[in-house]
């Protein structure tokens, strides 16, 4: 795990937070992900990235982060927006498409 916290991408001026639950909810938004990473959780370097392609060309992509706090790890899908690709390439970390990791 890198020491990826929240002073880090400079969002610690936010005055809201946003919970996610993974039994509600099928994915994040990038907001769950900062609230996360100003409570301590930490970013791992690599990134796995699911894209879903739908009709007329249209795509969207799910980015899954592990986090790790205390010895505790879980993975967080975040649908990804341009503030997420943002902080993922001004981060350095590592985006592996899926279907790579299937091919491996």
């Amino acid at each position: 795990m890198t020491n990826e916290t929240s002073p880090n991408f400079h969002f610690d001026y936010m005055d809201v937070t946003q919970h996610w639950c993974p039994e509600a909810e099928t994915f994040a938004g990038g907001d769950a992900l900062l609230t996360m990473l100003a409570t301590g959780w930490t970013m791992n370097p690599e990134v796995r990235e699911e894209t879903h392609y739908f009709s007329g060309m249209r795509q969207t992509a799910i980015c899954h982060v592990k986090l790790e706090r205390n010895g505790q790890t879980m993975e967080m899908p975040i649908l990804r927006n341009p503030y997420i690709s943002r902080m993922l390439m001004s981060g350095g970390f590592k985006v592996v498409p899926m279907e790579q990791l299937v091919r491996e």
